[in-house]
């Protein structure tokens, strides 16, 4: 992930900006990276306090946003085939997250678009000097997504599901279907709810924040946390630590990575490009001793910009920060 600097710089932000153009997909790999789960619009504030009853933002930002959503973001700057599956209202809202995928080259073909609702949207206040944030946020009104609601070829070309959780039901269907299909599941839960354990069950890779390792495993000891996240049946797990790194466990090598040092503009997104990240990692054969330092570093180099979609790395781009390296070609 990210470690703060201590040296104060001014809010900085790339405001409309979607990072670049995506990187062409890898010649000879049709395989997909399918994401069902959520998509949003994120209104970013940057203000001198968040806390009075009016205050005057320093910095505003509008990007996309959404846990299954940004992991496909980062797949995609990273050159990866990537398609999505959710549901949005036909609203203005909807069109901007639409947009910021087809921007990304993400197919969108299967998304699902539902008249006279609201799309989801949160509101992010971020302080321009702790970088403390407050989130407010709503899933809007579209009808909930249902396991008879998935599309006929979702899987077509597939070689890795990745989901968030925010629909339990759906997302342990269209898991169990890709199981049975040989395609890997990735699971990236920021905190514990209602249907995860099922969840858990069918995912080969797991990545959680702390506070999701805290509920799910407690324990003094991260790696006795990922040991019993490991026997509910993920064959890899990992833990997301803010300014601390990041640690992972596959079998009985266990891997911890400090963070990177970089300037913290803001910290939004950064566990979903960390689960990006390494799901590139993953997909291209990388031992876990290297998945991991590449995804701590593309998270980390998210934060250097307001939003969580601002700042996507490439892999140039995280293998530089990385000190010019590549971990390995990929397979």
């Amino acid at each position: 992930m990210a470690r703060k600097r201590t040296t104060s710089k001014p809010a900085r932000s790339r405001d409309k900006a979607p990072p670049g153009k995506p990187a062409k997909a890898r010649a000879g790999s049709p395989q997909v990276v399918v994401g069902v789960g959520l998509a949003t619009v994120d209104l970013l504030f940057v203000s001198p306090r968040i806390d009075e009853r009016l205050v005057e933002a320093s910095v505003f930002s509008m990007q996309g946003g959404g846990s299954a959503a940004n992991m496909l973001a980062t797949l995609a700057v990273m050159g990866q085939r990537t398609r999505f599956f959710g549901r949005i209202a036909d609203d203005e809202l909807g069109h901007f997250i639409l947009r910021g995928m087809e921007n990304l080259r993400i197919d969108t073909s299967l998304l699902n678009i539902e008249p006279d609702k609201v799309s989801p949207v949160s509101i992010l206040q971020i302080d321009e000097l702790s970088r403390r944030r407050k989130i407010l946020r709503s899933r809007g009104n579209v009808t909930p997504l249902s396991p008879r609601d998935l599309p006929a070829g979702l899987l077509k070309d597939a070689r890795m599901l990745v989901i968030d959780g925010s629909q339990p039901a759906l997302q342990a269907a269209i898991a169990e279907k890709a199981r049975d299909k040989g395609i890997t599941v990735l699971l990236n839960a920021s905190q514990l709810s209602g249907g995860m354990g099922e969840l858990l069950s069918l995912s080969d890779i797991v990545i959680g924040a702390e506070r999701f390792a805290h509920e799910l495993a407690p324990s003094d000891q991260l790696g006795h946390s990922l040991r019993e996240i490991l026997n509910l049946g993920p064959r890899i797990a990992l833990i997301t630590l803010g300014e601390s790194g990041s640690i992972g466990l596959e079998g009985t090598k266990l891997v911890e990575q400090e963070a990177l040092d970089v300037f913290v503009a803001d910290t939004s997104g950064a566990g979903d490009a960390f689960a990006g990240a390494f799901a590139f990692a993953h997909l291209h054969g990388w031992p876990l001793e290297r998945a991991v330092p590449f995804a701590n570093a593309a998270a980390g180099l998210v934060c250097r910009s307001i939003g969580a979609r601002s700042a996507l790395p490439t892999v140039d781009e995280v293998v530089a920060a990385m000190g010019g390296v590549h971990p390995v070609e990929p397979s």
